[in-house]
């Protein structure tokens, strides 16, 4: 695969992602009668990176060690 063809498979891939955590987000808080702060939002999303970039440097430190 030519590194634009997976250039562009990454943006879809990102953009996909976009729309899916704000279609989660909305769909929250609608059922919440919009009542959801930012704050738990932003919380949510930070717990959510905080754990992929843990997994992310464990996969890192394994392949580092192997």
């Amino acid at each position: 695969m030519k590194l634009n063809e997976k250039q562009q498979e990454v943006r879809k891939n990102i953009s996909k992602l976009n729309t899916a955590i704000t279609t989660a987000i909305d769909e929250i808080c609608k059922e919440n009668n919009y009542q959801i702060t930012y704050a738990e939002i932003n919380s949510a999303l930070t717990d959510t990176l905080r754990s992929n970039l843990g997994y992310e440097l464990r996969e890192m430190w394994q392949t580092h060690e192997d």
